[in-house]
């Protein structure tokens, strides 16, 4: 039985929807309809595995460029590892995650994440971890909380000048996804976009009534009126919404605000590089040590028999990062457990010293940029 794993070529992209289709049961046209915005990187992002011509096996790997304050991480985002029923036990899922992760080592993606059943991704290294809220607010939560609509209205994403706004006032976010193909994701099935006079609200949800918010955005701290003014617009009673896991002003005016909350973790995520990791970290870091004394160590991340090592170093001032063991305490950890403690979680950080003063490292990654 020949076989092959490769790229899509030319000419594959409906071979390749209809195979998801039937491998995961959904409706003729539902990856395009529900993802424009991957469909249009398909050709780049898709990697098959061919059996006698057919294809069997198919995993996504899409760029996630997230920024952390001052820092960016290029991540790897895997989606729709899929294999067709009559082939499954083969080994074809374990064959694509792992030609999946030389790519990403080959493009120096430092990092991964992926959504999915945590007992079957760990087998690959990856971990449950990096936290999210979510909120839950009312009509009565609000009133108590003194919060007044804002005059909101919805808007055509399509529109340029909604794009050139959204855009605009989504860069004053610290801790984001960078959107390529912006407008294509906006299009997303599902998603609704209103505007304010000084903020946007993105929802995910296209009949009336209780919004799903992705996405609010105020600089003058008013989200929890857009909140309001859109369920107004709705006829919605109540409104889930997703933050990021840092304190500022306007979050907390929105947890005043709130009926309920929990957190959850964002994903499972995989360190590809290490050294790479927390060199791309650095300028974060450096801004979470201020008031930190100065300290020192050097970090193994195993992962089944390898190991890849960085020197980690803050001197009150400055802060810095290379490969290799240089001076000062070594710690070895499993993978798994280190991107674990480093986006946060059940996970311990007693062995780090004064670096683990510095995590978790609060990435955000709303549902609507997930892969």
């Amino acid at each position: 039985m020949q076989e092959e794993i490769r790229r899509l070529q030319e000419g594959e992209e409906e071979e390749l929807e209809r195979f998801l289709e039937q491998a995961f049961g959904h409706g003729r046209g539902f990856f395009t309809r529900r993802s424009p915005n991957l469909w249009a990187q398909v050709k780049e992002c898709a990697l098959i595995l061919k059996s006698q011509d057919k294809i069997v096996a198919h995993i996504g790997t899409y760029p996630l460029e997230l920024m952390v304050g001052p820092s960016t991480i290029i991540t790897g985002g895997i989606s729709a590892v899929a294999t067709a029923p009559e082939v499954r036990g083969k080994g074809y899922m374990s064959k694509l995650m792992e030609a999946s992760i030389r790519i990403m080592v080959e493009k120096k993606m430092p990092l991964s994440v992926l959504w999915g059943d945590r007992q079957r991704y760990n087998h690959f290294g990856y971990e449950k971890c990096g936290t999210k809220y979510y909120l839950d607010l009312n009509r009565r939560s609000l009133e108590r909380a003194g919060i007044n609509p804002a005059i909101v209205r919805e808007v055509d994403p399509k529109d340029p000048a909604v794009l050139a706004k959204v855009r605009q006032l989504q860069s004053t976010l610290k801790y984001r996804v960078e959107r390529n193909f912006f407008d294509l994701l906006l299009t997303r099935f599902g998603v609704r976009v209103f505007m304010g006079d000084d903020g946007y609200l993105i929802s995910r949800k296209e009949l009336s009534g209780d919004l799903v918010v992705q996405e609010v955005v105020s600089p003058s701290g008013k989200e929890a009126e857009l909140v309001l003014g859109a369920m107004n617009w709705t006829f919605g009673e109540r409104s889930s919404l997703e933050l990021q896991a840092i304190s500022t002003p306007a979050q907390r005016r929105l947890y005043a605000a709130a009926n309920h909350w929990t957190a959850a973790p964002q994903g499972m995520f995989r360190i590809i590089d290490w050294p790479r990791l927390c060199q791309a970290l650095a300028p974060y870091f450096a801004q979470a040590a201020l008031g930190l004394p100065a300290f020192k160590i050097v970090i193994g991340c195993l992962w089944q028999e390898k190991v890849q090592v960085a020197t980690i170093s803050w001197d009150g001032c400055h802060f810095t990062s290379f490969e290799g063991k240089g001076a000062g305490q070594y710690v070895e950890i499993e993978e798994p457990q280190l991107v674990g403690a480093l986006l946060g979680g059940p996970f311990d950080t007693s062995n780090l010293g004064l670096f683990g003063k510095l995590l978790p490292v609060p990435v955000h990654i709303p549902n609507v940029d997930q892969v």
